[in-house]
């Protein structure tokens, strides 16, 4: 399954119960305090249900989780076997 910035969206707002009405696809995250810990262990919890992979530890990171377009490229680099240093 591909996962799209409106899938991420649903999920924040349908799953989490986040406000996301001013949230867009480069609004920071976690960093700006849309989301904390809690909502990104159940945030990747629910990546990791639709996309259908394990996301490591040490890919827990701002440069994979803080913004949507990130989170959406993490998961098809995840997706396609891609992996990006860091």
């Amino acid at each position: 399954m591909s996962l799209t910035a409106q899938d991420v969206i649903a999920i924040l707002r349908d799953e989490l119960f986040v406000e996301v009405s001013e949230v867009t696809e480069s609004s920071p995250l976690f960093s700006a305090g849309v989301i904390d810990s809690f909502s990104l262990v159940g945030l990747i919890s629910e990546l990791e249900r639709r996309a259908g992979f394990r996301v490591a530890p040490l890919d827990i990171t701002l440069e994979n989780f803080d913004t949507i377009e990130r989170i959406v490229g993490f998961v098809g680099r995840q997706k396609t076997g891609r992996r990006v240093a860091g």
